[in-house]
């Protein structure tokens, strides 16, 4: 019985030696393994000053109208996933003080913008909108929809459904849309991807954050200045 009880307590302790070592192999190896990480760029227009970061697998393609300010290819095989920002210069609203920029978005880029933008496509849906966004540092819409691509020529049957998601904002003195779209049914799939792109874009400052103000009244006596040259009359307004 002593003879067993001592091959027990041996076979025991051979257990217990390899497992630490098992454990031990474990941490080790664990140590060589990195969790995988994702490899982003950065990009900025040197005209706009507009800075966006993207996956380092997406692959800037070019742009189809000069509007455009970049395009990208987002891998996604057949599906055919794209995502681009335009900007077109308008200076309408640059007298206005800053605090109604969110009014300024209500009456000019809300779904009255969207249904004019929605002319560019074919049988467009509107699925999803929310007038209460934010891109960049300015006040957004957004559209989700579902449109057909045009036919390559008249005799095709090549049309694809496809859904996208459209951001729009007037920043500065430019209106910026971004724009990502994906064959409909893989929709799902790419939609966290189009809204991470969204959220990393980001326009040069424009607007002072401390900035108030209301109409200028320019009937209105609002200080003096010496001007001293003959003839000059000094109270003015500045």
């Amino acid at each position: 019985m002593a003879h067993n009880l001592k091959n027990g307590t041996a076979f025991e302790g051979q257990k217990m030696k390899f497992l630490r070592l098992s454990m031990m192999a474990a941490v080790a190896l664990l140590a060589f393994i990195e969790p995988a990480k994702a490899d982003y760029g950065v990009w900025t227009d040197a005209k706009t000053g507009l800075t966006i970061s993207f996956p380092d697998t997406w692959k800037q393609v070019n742009n189809e109208l000069p509007t455009d300010v970049i395009t990208f290819s987002v891998p996604s095989g057949d599906a055919e996933a794209t995502c681009k920002i335009s900007s077109e210069e308008d200076k309408r609203f640059l007298i206005y003080p800053t605090k109604y920029r969110a009014d300024i978005r209500d009456k000019n880029f809300a779904m009255n913008f969207w249904e004019k933008y929605a002319t560019h496509y074919d049988a467009v849906k509107m699925i999803r909108y929310a007038d209460n966004a934010g891109l960049g540092q300015g006040f957004s819409s957004m559209a989700l929809v579902s449109f057909l691509t045009p036919m390559t020529s008249p005799e095709a049957s090549d049309s694809v459904d496809r859904g996208g998601i459209m951001a729009v904002t007037n920043y500065g003195d430019k209106v910026y849309v971004a724009n990502c779209s994906v064959s409909l049914p893989f929709y799902g799939y790419y939609h966290v991807q189009f809204m991470d792109f969204f959220k990393s874009i980001s326009f040069k400052k424009y607007y002072h954050e401390l900035a108030v103000g209301d109409y200028r009244n320019f009937l209105n006596t609002m200080g003096t200045i010496d001007v001293p040259f003959p003839n000059a009359v000094s109270r003015s307004t500045y």
